[in-house]
């Protein structure tokens, strides 16, 4: 499903039917933002199930990898410095002097005891690193490392699924009227839904989907129409407030067979802020969702040791 989509059926609407709202009633921010509670909800759920192969939203355009610059005489490394969001780490990897990547052996400061000091204070312990104990929001390296190597810690991690988030936008008063957002990241027929807290210009209309264009598209720029392929639109009179837009062609980045459930989470706390009738069939419909999705992922981690046996032969 789509998160929005008139025409086969997407998100939006789906919980409109669950909720028998509209966007009057249940507006297109609060859906959205709701949708991304109910993502995290998922990953949540997955990671726990997941036990081979690490769940990552399909949206993600690269690898749950991130890196620090490992510094000569530091063996403390703050766990917030990296750029990615980090929900659980996998895996941490070092690169030695030479360049080459050392796997890092995991260690609880709770079965460290008083050897904590001493293992991991001591500036004296110095060399390739070989362990490390995550402490708050750092983690510490042993022994300290005696080179500088730029990327040389390497986490892999799970991270929170790729978000449904309104982005800030300008637009002009022309013919047509440019929109500009920094990296926007829409394509030619990519579909939109705009907000604002103000006025929009004439030409344009809050809650109403339109279409990317080919004309005026660039990183940072980009025009609309009200049909695909169609005629970019002018804008007219004058404007006010702040406006912002959501790709609405844009699908969780799960499993398709999954996409109702999200719309069933991102619907029970509407149903249950208006105490309405279908509240106590939809959380019990939630309860069963959600131990479907564990034993999906449960179950896949089962699987691919079972065709991993099949392929190779015993003794081999």
């Amino acid at each position: 499903m789509k998160l929005h989509d008139t025409l086969n059926w997407g998100l939006f609407q789906e919980i409109d039917k669950i909720c028998g709202s509209s966007v009057n009633t249940y507006p297109f921010k609060t859906k959205a933002a709701r949708i991304n509670d109910a993502m995290n909800r998922y990953c949540h759920l997955a990671f726990q199930a997941d036990g081979r192969w690490p769940f990552d939203d399909i949206n993600q355009s690269s690898p749950p990898i991130d890196t620090q610059n490992i510094v000569s005489g530091t063996n403390r490394y703050k766990f917030g410095t990296f750029t990615e969001k980090i929900l659980n780490l996998i895996k941490l990897e070092i690169l030695n002097s030479d360049g080459q990547g050392v796997p890092l052996v995991p260690e609880s400061i709770n079965d460290l005891y008083d050897s904590f000091q001493e293992l991991y204070l001591d500036t004296a312990n110095v060399g390739t690193p070989s362990h490390y104990c995550k402490f708050g929001d750092f983690i510490y390296l042993r022994p300290f490392p005696n080179y500088s190597e730029t990327d040389g810690l390497k986490a892999y991690f799970n991270r929170p699924a790729s978000r449904f988030d309104f982005v800030l936008t300008t637009v002009t008063i022309a013919a047509p009227g440019v929109f500009t957002s920094v990296a926007h990241g829409l394509t030619l027929n990519d579909t939109i839904i705009l907000e604002t807290d103000g006025a929009l210009p004439t030409g344009l209309t809050a809650d109403t989907q339109y279409y990317v264009v080919a004309d005026g598209l660039t990183a940072d720029a980009f025009e609309v129409s009200a049909t695909q392929g169609g005629t970019a639109i002018t804008t007219t009179d004058t404007q006010s407030g702040n406006h912002s837009f959501i790709k609405t062609n844009k699908e969780p980045g799960i499993v398709s067979l999954h996409h109702p459930i999200i719309a069933r989470l991102a619907s029970l706390p509407f149903l249950i802020e208006n105490s309405l009738p279908q509240m106590g069939a939809i959380a019990q419909l939630i309860q069963k969702d959600e131990l479907a999705i564990t034993q999906f992922f449960a179950r896949r981690s089962k699987d691919i040791k079972t065709i991993m046996r099949n392929l190779i032969p015993m003794g081999r």
